[in-house]
């Protein structure tokens, strides 16, 4: 699985539950496990428009997948 900053991502919770989410980052050392950077949608289209950097927050890279694949 290769994830790419702005992918557009299915992210699951830790109570099972898929949201919506876009990757900031690829795949990555957090320590202890890989993770990938996501924010909202939103977040990340506002951070464009304003030219900054999204606001996000780390994601255990095996509970994330591209949302096209998540859906097939």
């Amino acid at each position: 699985m290769e994830i790419m900053p702005g992918d557009s991502l299915m992210a699951r919770t830790a109570t099972g539950k898929k949201v919506p989410r876009r990757a900031v980052s690829s795949v990555e050392s957090g320590g202890d496990f890989l993770v990938v950077w996501v924010c909202e949608e939103d977040e990340y289209e506002r951070a464009e428009r304003e030219g900054r950097k999204p606001n996000a927050v780390p994601w255990p890279a095996n509970a994330v997948e591209r949302a096209r694949e998540a859906t097939a």
